[in-house]
């Protein structure tokens, strides 16, 4: 039947169950789309750890001279 046959009310419940199904998927991504930038947030924080740590150690001349053999040579 097309969409011009079908009663108003059929139509409109069939409307109002896509807007709520969208509705649902609506905060299901939304609610990943915050755990996702909860999580880059703490990456950020961990990398801007490992880049003053890095920073720190290359310093304290950590770091050996591009020239110098490993230790298990």
């Amino acid at each position: 039947m097309p969409p011009s046959e079908v009663p108003n009310d059929e139509r409109i419940q069939a409307l109002e169950e896509l807007c709520a199904h969208q509705a649902h998927e609506i905060d299901t991504l939304s609610d990943l789309v915050r755990v996702q930038g909860n999580e880059i947030e703490l990456l950020k924080k961990a990398m801007l750890r490992f880049r003053d740590r890095l920073t720190e150690v290359e310093e304290a001349g950590g770091s050996p001279h591009e020239n110098t053999k490993p230790p298990h040579y």
